[in-house]
């Protein structure tokens, strides 16, 4: 018995310690994917960190299931709070979560209803309390409505380029004809010789102007976007407190299977 309190106690430390370091690669990955990049290292490391943590944790509740001590189960809750409040400094964190799967599982409602709502309400205040998960939703449709508007405004943009430049050009070399058919050719040969230059001066201005219309959708767009987030922000973040505790809710029900064993 003395052997089970030991290897559970190291177990469910370790586990600890490869959740800390998940959450971190989780953030870095995060933060990557925010600028539509992929660091596929960073992917493999969470993954292995996650394994150890789910490894680590399950091995900690198998050779715990012959523990029947209250205390034991209060000093591990105890110990995930302490390393929650050490590592992130708040009292809102997944660490806390943790410690209430173990405080619960003192009055053995661990996976009642009233447990899962206290897990789901621990959950969607770290939601509420971390501006990434937000800010993940806010970047994610950003960039889908980005790329649909900046792509038409790019067909705009080389369609009014085309006929505008045309039309410049066109009126140009008509020019350049008057002045040869008057028989000014010293008027031609100057319009002739800065067409370049003067081409260039046009599609310049050209497209300062519509770069100028483009800064100015964007930031429109950007306006609304932020604003109807911002106005459905509750419901966004409490969504995504229901994926995590829908992902909470099968890693306890592992749990009770390997309880079960």
């Amino acid at each position: 018995m003395i052997r089970n309190y030991i290897l559970s106690l190291i177990l469910y430390i370790e586990s600890s310690i490869a959740l800390y370091f998940s959450y971190i690669y989780f953030l870095d990955l995060i933060n990557n994917l925010l600028y539509s990049t992929i660091n596929y290292v960073l992917l493999f490391i969470l993954s292995i960190s996650l394994l150890s943590f789910l490894i680590t944790f399950y091995l900690g509740t198998y050779f715990s299931r012959e523990i029947k001590n209250k205390t034991f189960y209060l000093i591990i809750g105890i110990i995930y709070y302490v390393i929650g409040l050490l590592l992130f400094n708040n009292f809102i964190n997944i660490y806390i979560t943790i410690s209430l799967f173990f405080i619960f599982k003192i009055i053995k409602k661990e996976y009642s209803f009233f447990a899962m709502l206290i897990y789901f309400l621990s959950i969607l205040l770290v939601v509420l309390n971390n501006s990434i998960f937000i800010n993940i939703i806010n970047q994610f449709i950003h960039n889908k409505l980005e790329n649909l508007y900046i792509s038409n405004i790019k067909d705009l943009y080389q369609m009014y380029e085309y006929q505008l430049l045309n039309t410049y050009i066109g009126g140009y070399k008509t020019a350049i004809n008057i002045l040869e058919n008057e028989g000014d050719t010293n008027g031609a040969y100057i319009l002739y010789n800065n067409l370049a230059y003067v081409n260039q001066t046009f599609l310049n201005n050209l497209n300062s102007t519509i770069n100028e219309y483009l800064s100015q959708y964007n930031q429109t767009i950007n306006y609304n976007l932020e604003s109807i987030i911002n106005n459905f922000s509750f419901e966004i973040n409490v969504s995504i407190a229901l994926l995590f505790i829908t992902l909470f809710g099968i890693f306890l029900e592992i749990n009770k299977r390997v309880e079960g064993l």
